[in-house]
């Protein structure tokens, strides 16, 4: 029987056990304590931005047009002085221009700056972030080391760089990286946009393929009820690492975790909601399956406190690292947006939080109805003519109802039917019991 088990997204990098993490960021969270230097603006306002989603993001393309710049973004001082070795690690996307405009450099104190040797560069073909790490270890052993992303671009070429998290630590790197990573430029022009086609790709062996999806330049959509399969010729798929798109507030994942352990030759799964996949990474070996931990529910009141305490910039949104499980009333139904509703602790409350474009409702929502809401907190800060407002949601997240007498079943079409029991959600299929990730259950 085909296998699939899931885990937690891990950390990013993975440093050995005996190293120290001397300098950790996650840009999407903000800037911190890093500095841009701009040598050269070039008549724009400014090439590195900090953007909530994407991290500190650097472009000269502005008014359609590519203006020469030069612009350094640079870390705080770093002690390495009791290191013997040292790492710089890094998750970064590229999309036009020219590579050889980038660089990451280092120094230390007052000495020149050393141009660094990076892992992996994205190819430039799609927004995917990769993971990349650099040797610092000719910088062990000193006081006040720094690094920089530095940015150059010219009338003829100017590429957008994004980078996302950086570490630095005093240990050996053990980044593991993908054996082999399907991109968009695998998937774009195959498949047929919303009735859904063959869409396939095969490298290094391994075979991605969904029976009903359409590929274009930002990856794969794989729609509802289609069936998606990976598989190696001869290799051991120790565990796979989907990267899923967020559109217009929906986190389009199909209802599968962002990371999957697998320990076998082919994995297969049927997918209950449609999934947008940007990118999928594909890792050799066996993995260990850490089971997740169940979410407690928490209320409606917990939830707007977290919600609240995010700060986002106007016209942006800020979300939670981690996921919640949110219980409550639904005291609204939004007329305008699919799988939108609003929750409050009292049946008769104002519901100031809502469940907004769930991507899985496992039964008909009434008004009056108790429901477990699981997903990522949000809080978006916007402006209308009426003035500033603020919402507080939880944002594509899957919905179940807390309390159900009995079975229910709901046809999902001609190959699947969602079944209710005992307040669990499971896919039927060819008489076979599956759960929403798409493990056979019996």
């Amino acid at each position: 029987m085909k296998k699939l088990f899931s885990i937690f997204a891990g950390v990013l990098f993975a440093s050995s056990m005996m190293a120290a993490d001397l300098l950790n960021i996650d840009f999407t969270a903000g800037q911190g304590d890093w500095t841009i230097d701009n040598k050269d603006l070039g008549g724009i306002e400014f090439v590195w931005a900090q953007d909530s989603k994407y991290g500190m993001k650097a472009s000269a393309y502005v008014d359609q047009a590519n203006h020469a710049t030069e612009s350094w973004l640079i870390s705080p001082v770093v002690d390495l002085s009791s290191a013997t070795e040292a790492n710089l690690m890094f998750s970064h996307a590229r999309k036009y221009g020219d590579l050889s405009q980038l660089s990451v450099q280092a120094k230390a104190g007052e000495g020149a700056w050393t141009v660094l040797e990076v892992s992996v560069w994205p190819d430039g073909s799609s927004w995917s972030f990769e993971d990349a790490t650099a040797d610092l270890s000719a910088f062990a052993g000193k006081a006040n080391v720094q690094v920089a992303f530095v940015y150059t671009s010219s009338a003829d070429a100017a590429a957008t760089w994004e980078i996302k998290t950086v570490n630095i630590n005093d240990g050996e790197s053990s980044v593991v990286t993908a054996d082999v990573v399907f991109t968009s430029a695998d998937f774009n022009g195959q498949g047929v946009s919303g009735d859904g086609g063959v869409v396939t790709a095969t490298k290094n062996g391994v075979t991605f393929n969904c029976n009903k999806a359409f590929g274009d330049q930002y990856g794969v959509r794989c729609y509802k009820n289609s069936t998606v399969t990976i598989s190696s010729e001869t290799e051991q798929i120790g565990k796979i690492v989907f990267e899923f798109a967020t559109v217009s507030g929906t986190y389009y994942n199909g209802d599968l975790d962002d990371e999957i352990v697998v320990n076998t030759q082919e994995w297969e799964a049927m997918l209950t909601n449609q999934a947008r996949m940007n990118k999928i990474s594909i890792y050799f070996g066996e993995y260990e399956d850490i089971p997740k931990p169940e979410l407690t529910p928490i209320t409606v009141a917990e939830a707007l406190t977290i919600a609240q305490a995010l700060t986002p910039e106007k016209g942006k949104s800020a979300t939670t690292a981690e996921k919640y499980a949110v219980k409550g009333f639904v005291v609204g139904i939004s007329a305008t947006k699919e799988n939108t509703f609003y929750l409050a602790d009292e049946a008769d409350a104002y519901g100031e939080f809502q469940a907004y474009k769930c991507s899985s409702v496992d039964r008909e929502v009434s008004e009056g109805d108790i429901v477990i809401v699981t997903g990522k907190i949000q809080h978006y800060f916007g402006e209308s003519d009426k003035g500033e407002y603020h919402t507080y949601e939880i944002s594509g997240g899957t919905l179940v109802h807390a309390e159900v007498d009995g079975v229910e079943n709901i046809t999902l079409g001609v190959e699947a039917q969602k079944v209710m029991m005992e307040g669990v959600v499971y896919i039927v299929r060819d008489n076979k019991l599956f759960n929403l990730q798409g493990v056979q259950i019996r």
